[in-house]
């Protein structure tokens, strides 16, 4: 298995991508931005935040998910989610990267 794919409670393989949709669901979900700047998350939080970063990936996939479902398909192992919030934030941030780049102009001569 492949680093960019997690595996789900249910059994299936989701996909970590960004797109122009997760970055809009990250900023309508409030949890996640708080959560993600604490230095020492307890488990519950840890969990509360894999949980919101499968619901953002879902619905930006498309799926049509409430939070309690992405709650109940969240694996409870710690390493399996340092290792999505890992991959989810590499991701993150080589799309950044691309829409920087394409907001940057080449001067004209």
């Amino acid at each position: 298995m492949t680093d960019n794919y997690i595996t789900l409670m249910d059994g299936t393989n989701l996909e970590i991508k960004v797109s122009f949709a997760t970055i809009y669901y990250m900023g309508k979900n409030k949890t996640l931005g708080k959560l993600s700047k604490k230095k020492n998350p307890t488990q519950d939080e840890n969990l509360e935040l894999a949980a919101n970063m499968i619901y953002i990936i879902l619905r930006s996939n498309g799926r049509t998910v409430t939070f309690d479902e992405a709650l109940a398909l969240t694996p409870p192992d710690p390493d399996e989610i340092s290792r999505m919030a890992e991959e989810f934030t590499k991701r993150l941030d080589d799309y950044k990267k691309k829409v920087d780049a394409k907001k940057m102009s080449i001067p004209n001569k």
